[in-house]
């Protein structure tokens, strides 16, 4: 009983770090900077999915790949688009790590909104699961 407890409690601070991940993505577009807003949204999405992992009763894996963790809880969440997992994915590596890919990473408005619409509709479907007010 206390053990279920505690995993509720944690699910709740991923929630709450999700949360502030998805007004980081926000206001990074409003400033213009679609890097840190994909790079938020990405964060985001991490951050939901493993709340659901840990809502089931697992730890997480350390992984930022958002497909792998989309697998753990496809039963919770139903399908979503698996594509915008797979092109979201990298941006956790691109935006930390700038030798990965040659260059400064460029990421387009639309590109930017996009993903922040994703996070933002996987944030809410999530909570609902978790029983988390938006």
């Amino acid at each position: 009983m206390e053990k279920g407890r505690r995993v509720r409690e944690e699910v709740k601070w991923w929630v709450e770090v999700a949360r502030k991940n998805l007004e980081r993505a926000e206001a990074s577009v409003e400033r213009g900077d679609f890097e840190a807003a994909t790079f938020w949204s990405q964060q985001t999405v991490e951050f939901m999915l493993k709340a659901l992992v840990l809502f089931k009763g697992m730890l997480p894996p350390k992984t930022h790949n958002l497909v792998e963790l989309y697998g753990l809880v496809r039963d919770l969440v139903g399908d979503i688009a698996e594509e915008l997992l797979s092109e979201l994915t990298p941006y956790y590596s691109i935006s930390r790590y700038p030798d990965i890919f040659p260059g400064v990473p460029v990421v387009h408005r639309n590109t930017a909104l996009r993903f922040l619409k994703f996070s933002r509709e996987l944030f809410r479907k999530a909570c609902g699961v978790v029983g988390v007010e938006v």
